[in-house]
């Protein structure tokens, strides 16, 4: 049975629908509402074993590095397609323990076995997910982008809500470091939440004027980083919310930065990626495109390389430590998503219903597969499936051709 077919789609004609019984409109009209909240009801009745390296948040690390601990070589070919019915933010799904669990913009939580593509369940948030949840053991943090209560801890083991706080709209993921959950609003707001008991601890406006769509950062030291759509950047106490310096760019961001080697990797909408010193804010290095309408997407990092994508359709990869151009590779498409890394090799999806593999040392095309629909959100890799989310609404899984390689390190 494919994931379509669960849950009452695709089912034919069964025994009730036999011509004469005249009782089939009266069991119908009462067995109907059983079935519908079946398919809308996400209780996996147990929590999930949450190992590292698993996928629990955006960039899969509290850093956003982008970066999967396991190495999956292409070619590679697809293992199943599922169908969430809606569309996602820029980073929609987080996994553990072989469980998929996907936000979408209708609001709901789609579980999906990551083997399988099999369909789990289905959970109902209510108001639209845009920015990325955060995964524990049975818990999925989430901020709507609209309603009355805006971020929400979603049990998932028995299907309840734990606790909601009305924060206003939030398009930004949430972050979860050191016992406190973060959340950035278009209001301007910071909020450090009490995951347990959704409270807030402390609150930070860095300028009442902007409003937060890239995801909050951790950085070393017990910080936080924001960046607004106004291009100020400031890092917080996550004890206390203080802020600890703040830069101001000059250039809006909308995408989310990553953090590794002591810096942080801020992309913006106008061809420019900075990189911070993550203790002072001061910049390291900049890189600035001919093109000052390039619109860059989330960055990937790892100890010597960041892979940008742009709106240019180019995947560019700089030396970490200077900003040096390594290689670039040109796609059909816009790229508007995060790239991943894992082990020696890159995974892209572009606007062109194309996903890509590159050589990371080269940049040089390995694979490459077509889809349904334009990507924009980011790939990840969990248990031997390379995850991709792709418009209209499919959810997508690869997985190598030949044998898989062993777990690697990230170079």
């Amino acid at each position: 049975m494919t994931s379509d077919e669960t849950c009452g789609r695709g089912r034919g004609r069964g025994a009730l629908e036999r011509p004469g019984r005249t009782w089939l409109p009266l069991l119908l009209f009462s067995v109907l509402p059983l079935l519908i909240a079946g398919c809308n009801t996400l209780q996996l009745g147990q929590p999930l074993r949450v190992a590292a390296g698993d996928w629990t948040t955006a960039g899969g690390s509290n850093e956003r590095a982008g970066t999967a601990e396991a190495a999956l070589a292409p070619p590679l070919e697809r293992a199943w397609r599922y169908d969430a019915d809606a569309a996602f933010g820029p980073a929609a799904a987080v996994a553990a323990d072989g469980t998929l669990l996907v936000v979408t913009k209708r609001g709901e939580v789609h579980a999906v076995e990551v083997e399988t593509g099999r369909r789990l369940g289905v959970g109902n948030l209510k108001d639209p997910v845009a920015g990325a949840p955060v995964l524990t053991e049975r818990v999925l943090y989430a901020a709507l982008a609209d309603g009355r209560d805006t971020i929400v801890a979603f049990d998932f083991v028995d299907g309840s809500r734990r606790w909601a706080l009305r924060a206003g709209p939030h398009e930004a993921g949430l972050l979860l470091e050191a016992g406190t959950l973060v959340a950035a609003g278009l209001d301007g707001t910071v909020r450090g939440v009490d995951p347990a008991q959704g409270v807030v601890r402390w609150t930070a406006t860095p300028d009442s004027a902007a409003g937060f769509f890239a995801a909050p950062v951790a950085l070393p030291g017990g910080r936080v980083a924001v960046a607004d759509d106004r291009g100020r950047v400031t890092a917080l106490d996550l004890a206390t919310g203080q802020t600890a310096w703040t830069r101001d760019l000059g250039v809006p961001v909308y995408e989310t930065p990553a953090a590794r080697g002591g810096a942080l990797f801020v992309p913006t909408t106008r061809g420019r990626l900075l990189a911070l010193d993550a203790a002072t804010g001061a910049e390291r290095w900049a890189l600035a495109l001919d093109d000052p309408s390039v619109r860059l997407a989330a960055p990937a990092v790892t100890d010597s390389v960041v892979l940008v994508g742009g709106t240019d359709g180019r995947l560019r990869a700089l030396d970490a430590a200077t900003g040096a151009l390594r290689w670039s590779f040109a796609t059909d498409g816009a790229l508007a998503s995060a790239p991943l890394v894992a082990g020696g090799f890159v995974y892209v999806g572009a606007m062109d219903e194309g996903v890509y593999a590159l050589d990371l040392a080269t940049g040089a095309l390995r694979w490459q597969e077509g889809l349904d629909g334009r990507v924009k959100s980011e790939p990840l890799l969990h248990r031997k499936r390379v995850i991709v989310l792709a418009e209209p609404s499919f959810v997508y899984a690869f997985t190598a051709t030949g044998p898989v390689a062993a777990t690697s390190p990230v170079p």
